[in-house]
């Protein structure tokens, strides 16, 4: 790129009035080529993870893995596994998909689809395939996860992640276009076509296979066949898996099974269960939003159990700590306040009481929660 500088009539009297040409001259050069540096610096591809952004140059991309030739380099090209790619940025890439995206990490499903489909679909059509692919995935994956939070308009998200899907087979999102669609297919009550698309998880790297598993599981617990999901479950956990996420894969199939406990009416292993996870310490490896979202369920399913139990202080206390402390996961949270209005009330606590109903019904209006009181105000 070729920058051409321009010296301002009140500068260039300035300086030649101060025997300044040379400064002047020196100045100018500067300033073009802090300029032509600052495009280079911005020209580039970007690979975030959780713990660095990666600038460069993305060579390939494959459902496995990004390979990005690191900015300034002259060596290979660095393999970022799928397991730590938060989000990819291409050069070229529309302002509004990148934004999109952002949001989309930061899990605001609602902002980032409408983040998305404020860009000039004409501008998205004469772009690349990789970022055609981009835009494609912010669109499916936001309308998947709004229509899991709302329980609304299943079909038309499956459908359109199915499309990205078989579009896009090379993307770096497959696997988790797989799992969202999987999802998707347990919501519909269509557990045998939730399980297909879980199982082709199992082709991917190792730790996609375990997710799998623990997927495999919730299937088993969504049909109601508890006590072989309680089975997967327990394999899971003792899977010898020492790469990044696989820690956070067994605490999650940890809360699964204590989810299928509650359903089996066995409170008491369930609340062992959950003590148990939450007395050990936290894996470094795990990310700070991936662990807030997994204490949140663990404290919300700890309030469940000891509402069966009935014992509702304890159960106001898990509760609490979801609404002031664990409460990055939407779904929690809005069962959390859900439930602190009833304990609230019962508890000669009304002021508290409208307090959790005025925060579920601003924060979470379109939760299954906010639906629930309603439809129980009515």
């Amino acid at each position: 790129m070729t920058v051409q500088c321009e010296v301002p009539e009140i500068w260039s009297n300035f300086a030649l009035g101060h025997n300044g040409q040379g400064l002047q001259l020196m100045l100018v050069c500067l300033g073009c080529i802090a300029f032509q540096s600052m495009g280079a610096v911005y020209a580039a591809d970007q690979v975030v993870t959780q713990a660095e952004t990666l600038f460069g140059k993305i060579e390939s991309v494959t459902p496995e893995a990004v390979r990005l030739i690191p900015r300034g380099s002259t060596g290979d090209p660095r393999e970022i596994g799928v397991a730590r790619v938060l989000m990819i940025q291409f050069n070229d890439e529309p302002q509004g998909l990148i934004e999109a995206k952002r949001l989309l990490v930061k899990k605001e499903f609602v902002s980032a689809l409408l983040a998305v489909e404020e860009i000039d679909e004409n501008q998205i059509k004469s772009s690349s395939v990789a970022i055609r692919g981009e835009y494609a995935y912010v669109q499916a994956v936001a309308t998947g996860r709004i229509a899991i939070e709302t329980a609304g308009e299943i079909s038309f998200a499956l459908s359109r992640v199915e499309r990205v899907i078989d579009q896009f087979t090379r993307s770096i999102h497959y696997y988790e276009l797989l799992e969202l669609a999987g999802d998707l297919e347990v919501m519909l009550g269509r557990f045998d076509k939730a399980k297909s698309f879980y199982d082709k998880m199992k082709d991917g790297p190792p730790l996609m296979g375990l997710r799998a598993r623990r997927l495999g599981g919730n299937v088993l617990a969504a049909e109601g066949r508890h006590l072989e999901a309680v089975v997967e479950f327990e394999k899971v956990q003792l899977e010898k898996f020492d790469l990044n996420g696989g820690e956070q894969e067994k605490m999650a199939a940890c809360l699964a099974q204590a989810a299928s406990f509650i359903a089996l009416r066995r409170f008491d292993e369930s609340v062992s269960l959950i003590r148990a996870l939450l007395s050990r310490d936290l894996p470094e490896k795990i990310p700070v939003s991936s662990a807030e979202e997994l204490l949140g369920k663990a404290y919300s399913l700890l309030g469940q159990s000891f509402i069966e139990m009935g014992q509702n202080q304890e159960a106001l206390i898990a509760y609490l700590t979801v609404d002031l402390v664990y409460n990055t996961d939407s779904k929690f949270h809005a069962e959390s306040l859900w439930q602190l209005i009833g304990l609230w009330a019962d508890g000669g606590y009304p002021f508290r009481a409208a307090e959790a109903r005025k925060k579920l019904v601003d924060t979470y209006p379109g939760s299954e929660a906010a639906t629930r009181l309603n439809s129980t105000s009515e």
